[in-house]
This record gives structure tokens, C-alpha cells and sequence, in this order.
């Protein structure tokens, strides 16, 4: 079945998975966002693809930025602020090919985060019976969710 497996890891762990990448296909669309010629399709639990705009009838693939368990996104300035599941990252996009983290907080998450996924990644998910692999606090941390197939998850939300 799919579920939700956990991320562990400290924040700087976690900031070496999000990068530059070259472009993917769309698959599982979530928010848009627009800046300038840039637009900005966030990929539901993967991260974000970044296109050129100036032609909005032909807009062209530049990136895509890996972002784990990302749902939403907003830009400010040079800046690139997304969720990623149980946390919220800065980025650095002023150069879109080479982005930078710039800070990773999540210290709003909840202790309940630490043993099931956000409720933003549920809220994605079908209603009914929600598959999680169980947390294993000897693991870390968790900063993130991603879903995956499971052969057996064990534990589950009703949603």
C-alpha cells in the first residue's frame, strides 16, 4: 500500500536533500506560484519545478528543486519559503540553477508531528485509513514524510 515513511535527520541533514535538479514531468501538481518571468509548480511531497514565464502561453522548464514532503510554497524577494512536512525551509533563489539553503525551522512542530505525519500531508491523502511506517525515536528526529509504497505498515490514522 502507499504510505507516509519518515525523514530522520537534523536540519542540516536535511538542507544536503534539497537542491537544484534538472526538470521533471509534472505529475501530482499542488500550489502555483508566480515571481517575475519565473513560475513556481510545487510537486505534492516532492519539492518544486520552476519555469520560465516570459511567454506564458510556452513557459519553459529550468529546475526542479527537490524539497521533501513539500505541500506549499511562497517567494518574497530572492527568497523561497516552503513547507516540508514538519518544517518550514528558506531558500536562496537568486541564482534558480544553484539555490541555497538559508535556514530550516522547525521548531513550531509539534511533539505529535514526532510520532505520525502533519496533519497539511494527511489533508493530501484520501479520507479513510491513512498508512505510516511507526516512528523510531532511536532514529532522530523527524524533519519530514515522504510516501512510498509499504509491504506492511503497521500503524495508521483514520482520516
Amino acid at each position: 500500500v502507499q504510505g507516509l515513511r519518515p525523514i530522520y535527520g537534523t536540519p542540516d541533514e536535511l538542507a544536503k536533500l534539497i537542491r537544484s535538479d534538472q526538470p521533471l514531468t509534472l505529475k501530482q501538481v499542488g500550489k502555483i506560484y508566480t515571481r517575475g518571468n519565473l513560475l513556481f509548480i510545487n510537486e505534492v511531497n516532492k519539492g518544486v519545478h520552476v519555469f520560465d514565464n516570459i511567454d506564458p502561453k510556452n513557459p519553459i522548464k529550468l529546475k526542479f528543486i527537490h524539497i521533501p514532503g513539500n505541500i506549499d510554497v511562497a517567494v518574497k524577494g530572492n527568497y523561497l519559503f516552503a513547507d516540508m512536512g514538519a518544517g518550514l525551509v528558506t531558500i536562496d533563489i537568486t541564482d534558480i540553477h544553484n539555490v541555497a539553503v538559508t535556514d530550516i525551522d522547525n521548531n513550531y512542530v509539534s511533539e505529535i508531528n514526532q510520532v505520525q505525519p502533519p496533519q497539511n500531508t494527511l489533508d493530501l491523502l484520501r479520507n479513510g485509513k491513512i498508512y505510516f511506517e511507526c516512528a523510531d525515536r532511536s532514529k532522530g528526529p523527524i524533519v519530514s514524510w515522504e510516501l512510498v509504497e509499504m509491504p506492511k505498515p503497521q500503524c495508521y490514522i483514520n482520516n
